[in-house]
């Protein structure tokens, strides 16, 4: 279930019905609202339809910059090249034309690409735990070597049975080895 935000001067009954399948539709008030919404609730798509005097532009960049939320400006006017090139450049995807069909592609495309988008994100944030994970094993490692004067093999399974032992990840071995030297250390008035 996705969560939209739908920023329009018009009333748009067609465009909220195709969005509402794929999820959630908020229409904020105003551009302020919207970005208020954006601030606190985040979103993962906000679709922002040309104003009728020709504006929003400048709204849909400010929006690619403040979330990372996918944004989609729908032209209702022809769009200057320099304005497209502008839109493209910030993040924008740019719909040139309001038609059902073509939204309903146009947006189909959308939700494959957030899917893809978040699988990354999801494969970045294991990928950062675990580097998170091996610094501070290694940290607490060093810890072991320096203080306790343990063989680099021996402060590794010592890490590995007391994750085991008190059924912890090494992670949280590590923080605790890491965090008691620490508290050690400034009690003697000496910095780790």
């Amino acid at each position: 279930m996705y969560r939209t935000v739908l920023v329009s001067d018009v009333n748009n009954e067609r465009l909220n019905r195709l969005l509402e399948k794929v999820g959630m539709v908020l229409t904020p008030l105003s551009q302020d609202a919207c970005m208020k919404r954006l601030t606190a609730d985040g979103a993962d798509f906000v679709v922002v339809v040309q104003d009728g005097d020709g504006r929003g532009a400048e709204f849909a960049l400010k929006c690619a910059a403040v979330s990372d939320a996918t944004v989609a400006f729908v032209a209702r006017y022809a769009l200057p090249q320099v304005l497209f090139d502008k839109l493209t450049s910030g993040g924008v995807c740019v719909l040139a034309t309001l038609e059902e069909r073509a939204f309903s592609a146009f947006f189909g495309q959308m939700v494959a690409l957030r899917a893809a988008y978040n699988a990354l994100r999801r494969e970045n944030e294991r990928l950062k735990r675990k580097v998170n994970e091996a610094q501070a094993v290694g940290r607490a490692k060093c810890l072991l070597v320096e203080r306790r004067n343990m063989t680099e093999q021996s402060a590794h399974r010592f890490i590995e049975k007391t994750a085991m032992d008190n059924r912890l990840t090494r992670y949280a071995v590590a923080e605790n080895i890491i965090t008691g030297y620490e508290r050690k250390s400034s009690s003697n008035g000496i910095s780790a």
